[in-house]
């Protein structure tokens, strides 16, 4: 017996030895789970705030970085770009030295209250236009605001004061007003090409067809001799360039490329002209 139980002590011993050691299941071991604090002072974040794509997904990050810029830029067609860009610099030139200067010439010589006179009248010339064009847009209300100031400056301000000015509309009121081009737009009809024409600036072919409408009703248009009617349309254009003047240098001035500037910052100008 002694000799037997003297055999058996190694025997038992390890075997307490191997029920002191942790069993695991067989696989591989599962990684710790993720901590929810980033330190011990930090708050915890919210449910939903991590999301795990499993592997093998059809869509990866790297895919989705590569879509980031399909989003297509909203702007005009322009095959005409190298015609519209010798146009754009010709342009460019007489705007910057020639108008630009002569312009605020004009401005040093010729009183305020004049200008403002002249831009009034300016204003009063462009009503049939207006008018015309809320009709054909079905804005009744705006047509008939536009017939109220007509005829308020034209009886109590002789077209140059804009007594209207002070008077409360029925709508809220634009002064730049209702033009064929919008009313060519509100009818659906798409810019279709990108045109820079020279002295007139940017345009597109919608613009165009809208500025020989607008030209029709002009009431300059009609008057003799032609000579008389240009010149006298020509000074009330420009007595009112110092908005343009002012947009467009100011454009120029930050841009990369003045031309793409201007074009889709005067087809975004004209698409919200449209909507309003």
């Amino acid at each position: 017996m002694t000799v037997r139980s003297a055999g058996m002590a190694p025997a038992l011993l390890l075997l307490c030895l191997l029920a002191a050691v942790p069993t695991h299941a067989a696989g591989p071991t599962p990684p710790p789970a993720p901590s929810s604090l980033y330190d011990a002072e930090s708050a915890a974040l919210p449910p939903g705030a991590v999301s795990v794509r499993p592997a093998g997904s059809a869509a990866t990050v790297s895919d989705e970085l590569d879509n980031y810029d399909d989003t297509p830029v909203t702007g005009i067609y322009d095959p005409l770009e190298p015609w519209n860009r010798f146009w754009f610099a010709f342009n460019d030139i007489f705007y910057v030295h020639i108008a630009k200067p002569v312009f605020e010439a004009y401005q040093k010589v010729m009183p305020r209250q004049i200008r403002e006179g002249v831009s009034n009248i300016w204003d009063n010339v462009g009503f049939p236009k207006r008018f015309i064009n809320n009709l054909l847009q079905g804005k009744g209300k705006g047509a008939f605001v536009e017939l109220g100031r007509f005829c308020t400056n034209i009886s109590a301000g002789f077209g140059v004061m804009d007594v209207a000015a002070s008077k409360k509309v029925l709508v809220p009121y634009d002064p730049s007003g209702e033009d064929f081009g919008q009313t060519l737009g509100r009818w659906g009809i798409g810019h279709g090409v990108y045109i820079v024409w020279p002295f007139l600036g940017p345009s597109s072919l919608r613009e165009s067809v809208g500025f020989a409408g607008d030209c029709v009703v002009d009431p300059f248009f009609y008057v003799y001799p032609w000579e008389l009617s240009t010149v006298s349309e020509l000074y009330l254009r420009f007595n009112d360039l110092e908005g343009t003047l002012s947009t467009y240098t100011s454009l120029r001035g930050i841009a990369v490329d003045p031309y793409i500037a201007v074009r889709e910052a005067y087809i975004s100008y004209r698409n919200q002209q449209v909507l309003r």
